[in-house]
């Protein structure tokens, strides 16, 4: 990485495993899981939603910690960390807010990251069951287009804090004014720190994208149309997971599918 600030004892972290947890969970705690809200792009009903689905979802239970401006209320059983002011607002700008996941000043262990636009349709417990020594993502959708594309796409992350916090100190070296200039938003960040040899994507057949892969039928990027116009949303049997890039976001969506599930 050009103008790269890590030391050698960051980089040699790279090829260490795991600590302070196993590579893989046995489900005989709560999983610990995440969230970021910033800003008005978003309600609290996204976190309530959120934390609903989480519970029903996950079979050993969950804490949900809340990552979110000092002076906004979260209410127990929620664990609310507050974030440090970056100087920065908006919804294509308070992503950058998700670096400081990466913080283990916050939390210090494996941690379960939804984006607030996320739909969970099923148990994912075969989350929590993925080995620990990897970071775990979703692949970048423009894989569905570009088939050798290994971008990752930051709304799910499944990872240990406590071996990748060397992405929170490359952050937290720079300037952030530097950083927009040269990212798009943290996923770029994240997918250009961590090495492609120590990142894993989730199951594509597991995570999707609702827009592009279960709205009337899946999009044909060929002739630039949707297989089943009007059909509404599928979702496949082995699918768990809908990602809600752009808009509409899930509050605005009237599919009896996405209302059963988004609640």
């Amino acid at each position: 990485m050009a103008n790269s600030p890590f030391t050698k004892e960051q980089k040699r972290r790279l090829k260490l495993p795991a600590i302070n947890a196993s590579d893989v969970l046995t489900g005989s705690a709560p999983i610990d899981c995440a969230c970021v809200i910033h800003g008005t792009a978003y309600d609290w009903t996204y976190v309530d939603r959120l934390y609903n689905m989480l519970s029903r979802h996950i079979s050993c239970g969950i804490n949900l910690h809340v990552y979110t401006e000092s002076h906004r209320p979260v209410p127990a059983p929620m664990i609310k960390h507050a974030l440090t002011d970056l100087g920065i607002s908006g919804p294509k700008q308070s992503w950058w807010y998700k670096v400081q996941l990466f913080n283990t000043q916050h939390f210090r262990g494996p941690l379960l990251y939804f984006d607030l636009d996320t739909v969970i349709t099923a148990n994912i417990d075969w989350i929590w069951q993925l080995n620990l020594r990897h970071f775990w993502t979703v692949r970048d959708f423009k894989h569905l287009w570009r088939p050798n594309n290994n971008d990752s796409n930051s709304s799910v992350m499944w990872w240990n804090t406590a071996q990748y916090d060397y992405v929170w100190q490359e952050f937290n070296a720079r300037k952030l004014p530097e950083l927009m200039k040269q990212y798009r938003g943290d996923q770029d960040f994240i997918t250009d720190v961590v090495p492609l040899n120590r990142r894993c994507f989730f199951d594509t057949k597991k995570v999707k994208s609702w827009r592009w892969q279960c709205l009337d039928g899946s999009y044909d990027f060929n002739h630039r149309k949707y297989h089943s116009p009007g059909s509404g949303t599928i979702i496949d049997t082995d699918t768990s997971i809908l990602v809600f890039h752009g808009h509409p976001k899930p509050n605005k969506i009237t599919d009896p599918v996405i209302i059963q599930h988004w609640q």
